[in-house]
């Protein structure tokens, strides 16, 4: 597998995880309402402490990203540009 092809790869999980990552974000912030009415019909009382924790969980996601996905794809970059 050549550098080339790696850094295409990286590219394309990059660029996957971040439209995950904004359909996560959008659920949470335009649509909130019917997911919580989704998460009220299925977990009942528990619903409030999963409302506390998504957000939480799309910082996390974020990060994940971030680490495993932007910055492989930055150094690959970076390595073909001065090879």
């Amino acid at each position: 597998m050549t550098l080339r092809l790696m850094a295409d790869l990286v590219g394309w999980m990059l660029f996957i995880n971040i439209i995950l990552l904004f359909i996560g974000f959008l659920k949470f912030t335009l649509f909130k309402k019917f997911v919580k009415n989704t998460m009220d019909a299925l977990f009942g009382d528990q619903s409030d402490t999963f409302s506390a924790i998504i957000p939480r969980a799309l910082v996390y996601y974020e990060i994940l990203v971030i680490v495993f996905n932007l910055v492989p794809y930055l150094a690959l970059r970076i390595v073909i540009y001065y090879s």
